[in-house]
């Protein structure tokens, strides 16, 4: 069974980047629980319209610490690997920052 705090903090950050209804059926933004925190991915049909699972891609991928009550925000680099992005008090801050994403590596 999932802790609720996971629980909350998948909702929040799938509400954050929650798209509009009216692409809906096109793209959606889906947070997952992994081992050491979370990842937020986006998800779209298949490219060619044939059915089967929606492709996902990486989008970012949050670490709470609890010693230090830090947040590790990490981008994921076009070798597959996992970058280290900036340390963040909040989970609010974490979500502003991939949002603004003033450095093009969460949305491209």
């Amino acid at each position: 069974m999932k802790d609720s705090a996971e629980d909350k903090n998948i909702q929040k950050i799938e509400e954050f980047f929650r798209v509009p209804e009216r692409v809906a059926n096109k793209i959606k933004n889906l947070a997952e629980k992994v081992k050491g925190g979370y990842v937020l991915f986006e998800t779209r049909p298949r490219w060619d319209g044939s059915p089967g699972p929606w492709t996902k891609l990486p989008v970012a991928k949050i670490v709470f610490h609890k010693s230090t009550q830090i947040w590790n925000l990490y981008w994921m680099r076009a070798s597959g690997k996992w970058e280290f992005y900036g340390r963040y008090k909040t989970l609010n801050r974490v979500l502003r920052t991939i949002e603004e994403d003033k450095h093009g590596c969460f949305w491209g």
